[in-house]
């Protein structure tokens, strides 16, 4: 309209003369011709401007008392086109006379009490002005909505909501506010950690969705889940008539997981290759699983055996550290390979050994190539207990796995002078059944001329039998035993007899009432009470236990008993330990150790855990570590996954068959440890002491400190 046309100065007047004209836009059209000057281009904006006021009334019902409200006053929608020049008419008022109130009237309801439609209904106009603005001055509308709510929270002092605003007009847009959509890894991560299926992991998308917290479809979680396993390459074993299990072939396994770490690291240059991918692997049996009705199911046995790897180090040539396991120990970090229905027994484990896991690692000792050269695999075999190692290398007969020692050397002063070493070779006794031919001249051989073998190895590559954890538990076992014998002072060593089995129920039920620790007994899974997490609170620096014993022997066995505990305990943290150890000392405190029992108890048995930890601890740590402790080579994770075995089959897979059953299970437990994966769960650190695995709650971290100034010398700076 021209600059001659004053009247009217609002478009609430505009609607009045239109109501007044019964909504009609000619007669309306008509009246300002007769009144005022209009060209043709003025009387076309006003018939646009006309009609959008007559769409207001039909929204309204008609009711001029809803163009008073404020929501009117905002602006009355137009084309972008059309907005030019007219940005004054946004910030005039209602009425240039006042007669009109500018509140809205009582009978309208408040903004959030309507639907999400009404709302989208009654801020339509002020969106289509935000929009219109935009292409005025050339913006966004997310910058002028911001910059909107930034004036006002200003002008009210709200210092948190002009925060927000001022951090959407620096980024641009909503993308960090309010970009709730979870992405398909993180949600995979939170499927194997909250440990649900799919109909509870609907049943949270379904609650959070009102929240506009969006998680993707299961459907997209078993995509990437086929895609990041390898899916199509775990299958059942190959001969069903003998064993049922679920296999995924080893050389895959590593390499898969080497790719996925080095997709999360800063790639090594061709120049720091050959790398060197240092690998621990090993195979556990647990009982006491579930077995259902199932008609397809050829067995009926309630063990299983779990053969995985964890993933240690990854290091260049020049010996540069490109990834390293945080948390070797868990199990979460366990790669399995093999699952199968079968008891520990030779036969079992001899048929999937030579079938399966034999044939990969000889092709993985040739390395695994990649774009900028070949990374070399290092397979430490350490995860297992005694008797999984006596099975895999032979020597069930032997006392100890590790030297040619007979139980009777165990007690030889003159030897533990010159010290044991670690003579026993697997492939020594490869090739010995190599040039036998039959079992009778096999056994015809002396004891030491076949290194005390009871059958022919089935690992072909050296084992590593000094168990982190099984230290733990066995000589916790001994030094208990040990405490029989003094209290009802037997000089002989029998723990069967049924007065040591007196003594051992009255330690059990006196020790539980003063320490809470329940000692040597069984559990519910067939096994036994005196765990690690027992072994280490008894040999940590809590005086309860060790006062708990010592009240109940004699006088004069105290301080030598109390001696023990300390030595032992001392060298059972640095073995346990990823520390670098100072070997020299390690090897001084074990041999006093040992001279010590001896001395103070020569009827005593030497059990083969404790000779191990003894005689051996000092050249396994300079030699197969670099001088650091052994913590990660521990079969802690092996153990743990015997629960999550249980659980997952109970819980979380199919009954359909048993065969169906083992693949949910394996199919989860190769989920839950993919590097990626694990790089999103939470890794405990004490901010007291700096260690991980621990917080500054607990009491390991009282423990660490102590340690420091009472053994500091086993460690090197």
């Amino acid at each position: 309209m021209t600059e001659e046309l004053t009247f009217p100065k609002s478009r609430l007047e505009l609607a009045r003369i239109l109501k007044d004209n019964n909504n009609c836009i000619l007669k309306t059209t008509k009246y300002f011709k007769e009144h005022f000057e209009i060209d043709s281009d003025n009387t076309k904006l006003l018939e646009t401007l006309l009609l959008r006021i007559r769409d207001r009334f039909k929204k309204a019902k008609r009711s001029l008392d809803c163009l008073e409200g404020e929501w009117w006053h905002s602006n009355i929608s137009m084309k972008p086109e059309l907005k030019k020049n007219r940005v004054s008419d946004l910030l005039e008022s209602s009425s240039d006379d006042g007669e009109v109130p500018i509140h809205s009237v009582s009978h309208r309801k408040h903004l959030d009490d309507l639907s999400l439609q009404q709302q989208r209904t009654r801020l339509s106009s002020p969106l289509e002005c935000i929009k219109s603005l935009s292409v005025i001055e050339n913006t966004t509308e997310i910058s002028i909505a911001a910059l909107s709510l930034q004036l006002l929270a200003n002008e009210e002092n709200n210092r948190q909501v002009a925060t927000v605003a001022k951090e959407i007009i620096v980024s641009g847009g909503f993308c960090n506010l309010s970009n709730k959509h979870v992405p398909v890894d993180k949600a995979l991560f939170l499927l194997d950690l909250l440990e649900v299926g799919r109909r509870k992991y609907t049943q949270l998308r379904q609650t959070l969705l009102p929240d506009n917290i969006h998680f993707p479809s299961y459907s997209k979680l078993a995509n990437l889940r086929d895609v990041m396993i390898s899916r199509s390459s775990i299958t059942l074993y190959p001969n069903p008539a003998k064993l049922i299990g679920i296999h995924a072939p080893y050389c895959l396994q590593v390499q898969k997981t080497l790719e996925r770490i080095l997709s999360m690291v800063d790639r090594p240059t061709s120049e720091e290759f050959p790398l060197t991918f240092k690998i621990a692997d090993g195979l556990d049996g647990s009982g006491c699983h579930t077995i259902y009705n199932q008609q397809t199911t050829n067995t009926f046995t309630k063990n299983f055996i779990l053969f995985c790897f964890k993933p240690i180090s990854i290091h260049t040539v020049t010996n540069r550290i490109v990834w390293q396991n945080k948390s070797p120990n868990s199990p979460f970090a366990q790669r399995p390979i093999f699952l199968c229905a079968a008891t520990e027994c030779e036969e079992n484990i001899r048929s999937f050994m030579e079938t399966m896991i034999n044939p990969d690692i000889a092709m993985l000792q040739n390395g695994i190539p990649l774009e900028n050269g070949v990374v070399n695999v290092d397979i430490i075999r350490s995860m297992f207990d005694k008797k999984m190692a006596a099975i895999l290398s032979g020597a069930g007969g032997a006392s100890c796995q590790m030297c040619t020692a007979t139980h009777k050397d165990l007690k030889d002063r003159n030897l533990v002078l010159e010290g044991f070493p670690i003579n026993r070779n697997i492939t020594d006794a490869i090739e010995l059944f190599s040039h036998i031919d039959d079992i009778e001249s096999f056994f015809a051989l002396s004891t030491n001329e076949r290194f005390n073998s009871t059958h022919q190895p089935i690992s072909e590559i050296n084992i590593h039998p000094a168990s982190p954890l099984h230290s733990y538990t066995g000589v916790f076992r001994w030094f208990n035993l040990l405490v029989y014998h003094l209290r009802i002072e037997k000089f002989t060593w029998s723990p069967t007899s049924p007065v040591i089995k007196e003594s051992m129920k009255f330690l059990q039920t006196f020790i539980q009432e003063k320490t809470g620790l329940k000692v040597d007994q069984p559990n519910s899974s067939g096994g036994t009470t005196s765990t690690g997490n027992v072994a280490r609170r008894a040999f940590s620096d809590e005086t309860e236990y060790l006062e708990c014993i010592l009240s109940t022997v004699a006088i004069q066995y105290r301080p030598i008993l109390s001696n023990i505990h300390t030595q032992l305990s001392a060298i059972l943290r640095v073995f346990n330990s990823s520390h670098k150890v100072n070997t020299l000392e390690l090897g001084k405190w074990c041999k006093d150790t040992y001279l010590v029992i001896l001395d103070s108890f020569p009827w005593a048995s030497l059990t083969p855990t404790l000779h191990k930890l003894l005689a051996h601890s000092e050249e396994l740590i300079r030699e197969s570590n670099s001088s650091y402790g052994l913590k990660a080579f521990s079969e802690e994770g092996t153990e743990s996954c015997n629960k999550l075995v249980r659980k997952y089959g109970e819980n979380l897979a199919r009954k359909v068959s048993f065969e169906t059953n083992n693949m949910d299970i394996f199919v989860r437990l190769t989920s839950q440890s993919d590097p990626t994966l694990v790089n999103y769960r939470r890794i405990l650190t004490c901010e007291r002491c700096g260690q991980s695995v621990h917080t500054t709650r607990s009491k390991r971290c009282s423990a660490m400190n102590n340690q420091k100034t009472s053994i500091q010398t086993l460690f090197t700076t």
